[in-house]
């Protein structure tokens, strides 16, 4: 007896590979919109009719994931579904896992329960690690993987992934992590795959600074040149060239000092470092906002560093090439000056964009989210909402999900989003794409792409500012997203990189 209301469509990739997961851990790597959610509510319909008296947990990074897995699943199965999250009392979610036969959690939920011992993993027949490319560090799909096969009865593990590491090491880990005996692979060239792609056309537009955006760029570079030259002088990085200094450097020499200062040591040296780093690591962030997003971002993020209490924030308050800036960009503003991408995407969306489409912008920064709402909202048939995450001043995940719903429902037609919405939301009916700003990660490029086109063709514009981190970073993800495909396609080739006790060979 099955557990689906009706007959699913039979793709035969989903089958061989539906196959493949009933005979041990495995992880499925598939493309985003080809039915990964199908493929873990077959494997749940087969463990709990092999397993009558069992149950499935469902792991998701965030709450608008899971509601909407339930809600798949929902309509899929007729099942008793529960979800586990930080809204329902512990008493009731203890309730819950020996009650429903799928349970949908955030791994952060399930780790807590775990520690205060209210979940038992004994009578689990399946655990599904959606994302599961967060399987790697101190995340908390580790630990659960860990307890999950030590205590049920009947485990088997199914991760989900559609872009697992571009790195070799991690995908290793990932593979190890969960004990995975096999990994699943289908990319967009399979012949049995082909027919369900739905074809997106992927256009990069660049854009030139203005000679003023320039000039205030250059200015900010200044700055950040005589900050490294005090820092060597302090006797920092004395020995690293400057050229080699940049902000991933500044970041780790930071966390150095301040694991140093944690252990209990105080003196000028670090103090002075630390002040110095961060100064460092705004201004990075000062020039890429007015390189790469907007001129009243930038100009927003010096009146908070100009309000700010900390004495990095007074030291640059203070400089005079600072203050230059805060009222040259003021200036500039108030004459109507803005950096030339809000103005292309105004062409995108009048080229390419109408009432009845759906779109979404991604950016970066909330400053830019702000800035590309104000720009957009005036425009004609244009409706646009903001979409961001829970943190300060963020909004909630209840409010996240009303707004994605209100979104496809067609109550807002764009969606202006920061990586939030990258992962995993399956938003229906997204005509076209913008990312505002190329970023280093082929895992967010990838998730980024594979929410438009989903159910039919679509558009993507990737905006490029000429002569900044735009262009590094644009074919720095290209080169990480073909190594992920070669060392993807290395383990398809040779199944014997995987061994059976769950941990995958080194790569020849």
């Amino acid at each position: 007896m099955t557990f689906f209301r009706e007959k699913i469509e039979e793709r035969e990739y989903q089958e061989k590979i539906f196959d493949a997961c009933k005979a041990g851990n495995t992880l499925v790597v598939l493309p985003t919109g080809l039915g990964k959610t199908i493929i873990s509510a077959m494997l749940v319909d087969h463990r709990l009719q092999k397993y009558p008296n069992s149950r499935a947990l469902f792991l998701a990074p965030t709450k608008p994931l899971l509601n909407q897995h339930m809600r798949t699943f929902s309509e899929l199965m007729n099942l008793k579904l529960g979800i586990a999250s930080g809204s329902v009392s512990g008493k009731e979610r203890e309730k819950l896992y020996s009650e429903s036969q799928l349970v949908f959690a955030t791994p952060q939920t399930i780790g807590n329960d775990m520690e205060k011992g209210r979940i038992d993993f004994s009578n689990f027949s399946l655990l599904i690690v959606d994302e599961a490319h967060h399987t790697v560090g101190n995340y908390s799909y580790v630990k659960i993987a860990k307890e999950y096969l030590q205590a049920s009865v009947h485990p088997l593990i199914l991760g989900l992934t559609a872009s697992p590491a571009s790195e070799r090491e991690k995908i290793r880990t990932i593979c190890s992590n969960l004990q995975i005996t096999n990994v699943e692979i289908r990319s967009e060239e399979d012949s049995d795959v082909i027919p369900y792609i739905k074809r997106k056309e992927v256009e990069e537009v660049k854009v030139d600074l203005s000679s003023d955006l320039i000039d205030l760029a250059n200015r900010v570079k200044i700055m950040i040149k005589d900050s490294i030259i005090e820092l060597q002088s302090a006797g920092l990085l004395k020995n690293t060239m400057q050229s080699k200094i940049n902000r991933v450097t500044i970041l780790l020499l930071q966390k150095s000092l301040q694991r140093q200062m944690f252990s209990g040591k105080r003196s000028f040296y670090l103090i002075r470092g630390i002040i110095l780093t961060s100064k460092l690591l705004k201004l990075y962030h000062a020039y890429n906002l007015v390189a790469t997003q907007s001129l009243s971002a930038f100009f927003n993020f010096l009146l908070k560093i100009e309000s700010g209490k900390a004495k990095t924030d007074k030291e640059l308050a203070s400089d005079p090439k600072f203050i230059y800036l805060r009222e040259r960009a003021e200036e500039l503003l108030n004459n109507g000056v803005e950096h030339p991408k809000l103005e292309k995407l105004v062409y995108l969306l009048g080229s390419y964009f109408s009432e009845d489409k759906k779109a979404i912008i991604f950016a970066q920064y909330r400053d830019t989210v702000d800035a590309i709402y104000s720009r957009i909202r005036v425009l004609n048939g244009v409706r646009p909402v903001k979409f961001i995450g829970q943190g300060k001043g963020g909004l909630s995940q209840k409010e996240q999900i009303s707004i994605i719903k209100d979104f496809e429902e067609g109550v807002y037609n764009v969606l202006v989003s920061t990586s939030v919405s990258e992962e995993g939301m399956s938003i229906k009916g997204v005509d076209i794409a913008v990312f505002y700003e190329t970023i280093p990660s082929a895992i967010r490029n990838i998730q980024r792409r594979g929410r438009v086109g989903r159910f039919a063709a679509g558009r993507i514009f990737i905006l490029i500012t000429s002569g900044t981190n735009d262009e590094g970073y644009y074919w720095l993800s290209k080169r990480r997203e073909k190594s992920m495909k070669r060392i993807i396609k290395n383990i398809k080739e040779n199944p014997e990189t995987i061994r059976q006790d769950g941990t995958l060979k080194p790569f020849a």
